[in-house]
């Protein structure tokens, strides 16, 4: 019995002297480098570790608090994780340094979406795509967020012009689906409910400002807003899919399209067109096999045109004059 006693006495004085030389062991062992936390956190996100990742992340920041980019990095774990309120205030930092790329922006915008702040995530999705205007996740959530807003006829000109961009490249449209359904979603809104009764605010794509036009059967469509041009155009194909009703004036005329190539029209009184919210009646156009779809002077004049600069991201906003 003593015997044994003694042995187990010696096994747990064992065991404590082990624990002992683990923890000196522990303690003695060098700390990482930034660097080697850096690649470490990289490592992390690769392999979709983030646990680790926002680990390493807050170890590096304790080294390098000023590192705008691991900021934005650890923000963005942060995101992933579901811990918007956290990213949202590394993002803050991020900018705050100077820091400013789309993935930068696009989550940051995540983030504020996820926490309910609709307005300020909007801006950030639309400062995303100014950086980034081929970002389809950025575009679909901020058309999202518009229809939300019931601002339909933005959400539809940001996502149609990008599908006519696609069209005229040689792809197919990407936002089919989603159009669709915001058209459905605004054929049952109460009207009384839309915000874009007294004005309608356009943002640009690659360069350009886009409109969302209804005309006869058509769905919405985006088109270009031309202020050189002195009436608007449409191809004779979409013309008459869309089955509105129009009187020829001028069986031929001469047109010169944006290239500078002169073609052969015909000049065309559109009985009615729907830009956005607002009916047109007695519309002139150009109407050729080759015309882009646009709006010209004659169009834009029922309108009072204004541009602004929100933070670095162009708008045009439309306002009638009488309708």
């Amino acid at each position: 019995m003593t015997t044994s006693l003694h042995a187990k006495r010696l096994i747990v004085l064992a065991l404590r002297v082990t624990l002992v030389a683990l923890a000196l062991f522990g303690c003695t062992q060098t700390p990482k480098t930034p660097a080697e936390l850096q690649k470490s956190a990289l490592d992390c996100m690769r392999n979709q570790d983030l646990e680790c990742a926002e680990r390493d992340w807050r170890a590096y920041l304790r080294l390098r608090p000023n590192d705008g980019v691991a900021l934005a990095r650890l923000g963005i774990v942060q995101n992933q994780r579901g811990e918007d309120a956290q990213a949202v205030v590394q993002f803050q930092k991020a900018i705050a340094l100077g820091e400013g790329t789309y993935d930068l922006f696009y989550y940051y915008a995540n983030s504020l979406a996820n926490l309910g702040k609709t307005d300020q995530a909007i801006d950030w999705y639309y400062k995303t795509l100014d950086v980034v205007p081929y970002l389809v996740d950025a575009r679909g959530n901020l058309a999202t967020l518009l229809v939300q807003k019931k601002r339909y006829f933005e959400a539809l000109a940001l996502l149609a012009s990008f599908d006519e961009h696609l069209a005229a490249i040689g792809q197919q449209p990407y936002f089919t689906g989603q159009r669709i359904a915001i058209e459905s979603d605004m054929r049952q809104a109460d009207p009384k409910q839309f915000k874009e009764k007294a004005q309608l605010r356009l943002s640009k794509t690659y360069g350009n400002f886009y409109a969302p036009v209804i005309l006869g059967q058509s769905r919405v469509t985006a088109f270009m807003v031309d202020t050189g041009a002195s009436v608007s155009a449409v191809s004779d194909a979409f013309l008459k899919k869309s089955k509105a009703r129009y009187q020829v004036l001028h069986n031929s005329v001469t047109a010169t399209t944006a290239d500078g190539r002169h073609i052969r029209a015909h000049l065309i009184n559109i009985d009615s067109m729907r830009l956005g919210a607002f009916s047109l009646k007695d519309v002139p156009a150009l109407e050729c096999a080759g015309c882009q779809l646009l709006l010209g002077e004659k169009t834009l004049s029922h309108f009072d045109l204004s541009s602004s600069e929100v933070e670095g991201v162009e708008f045009l906003t439309l306002k009638p004059r009488r309708i």
